[in-house]
């Protein structure tokens, strides 16, 4: 699971990623979370992004070393959906691929180009998100399957249970397993 903007105080121990995280546990399924590097106890320094897409491909590779045999599924909020959409254009590969909140504006730096997505990523998205509209989601995006949290903004304040369960059902579909939550 990878978390949001570290320059804007996101960690592995973001209240919406430990949801997320009880959630997967509940359903009886692994859940890792990490702190890219600099961030936390982890090594190394924040990097803007090159370094932060090579630390969810080392997740990812850690995940599947701890489980070879399980099916494996990312989940990505904020930055962390960013990271895990540039790792997927560079080749990487998951079981299942959830984006939560998928910036099309950095707080910084401005608008930043549509990652190139491959057909079918699931993306869940806040309907007022200030950094990623679901209107704009879907036309960025024409091939990912967009699920879209009503009256909900980039935080999710008072959707999150919506949200986790949207994650958690695409989980679930994926790994061909029911989903249990509400």
């Amino acid at each position: 699971m990878a978390h949001p903007l570290p320059t804007h105080g996101g960690t592995m121990r973001n209240p919406f990623i430990a949801q997320i995280a009880r959630a997967c546990a509940e359903h009886g399924w692994l859940a890792l979370r990490f702190n890219f590097r600099g961030t936390g106890d982890s090594a190394g320094e924040f990097t803007g992004g090159e370094g932060e897409v090579e630390d969810v491909d080392a997740a990812v590779r850690h995940g599947r070393s701890l489980a070879p045999a399980l099916p494996l599924g990312l989940v990505g909020y904020s930055f962390g959906a960013r990271m895990s959409a540039d790792w997927l254009e560079r080749g990487g590969r998951a079981d299942a691929v959830v984006l939560v909140a998928l910036p099309l504006r950095d707080p910084e730096q401005g608008p930043l180009p549509p990652p190139r997505l491959p057909a079918g990523t699931f993306v869940v998205a806040a309907e007022d998100d200030q950094f990623g509209k679901a209107d704009e989601l879907r036309a960025a995006l024409p091939d990912a399957r967009l699920a879209v949290v009503p009256d909900a903004e980039h935080f999710f304040i008072g959707k999150r249970d919506e949200a986790v369960r949207l994650v958690c059902d695409e989980l679930a579909r994926a790994f061909a397993v029911p989903s249990h939550l509400p």
